[in-house]
């Protein structure tokens, strides 16, 4: 699960992140951006957090 403030992703796999990856959520997705530039979207399900 990935967090963003009160929303939350729930990946069906868990997710492996490598140094100088920068993460972001929209929605329901996380999308990772690669050294290179490359971006990678996981879709999930988009949940609210409730604390």
């Amino acid at each position: 699960m990935v967090e963003a403030g009160d929303w939350a992703v729930e990946l069906p796999q868990p997710l492996v992140l490598h140094g100088g990856e920068c993460v972001w959520v929209e929605g329901a997705v996380v999308r990772v951006r690669q050294p290179d530039g490359k971006v990678i979207s996981y879709q999930g399900d988009g949940v609210w957090l409730c604390r």
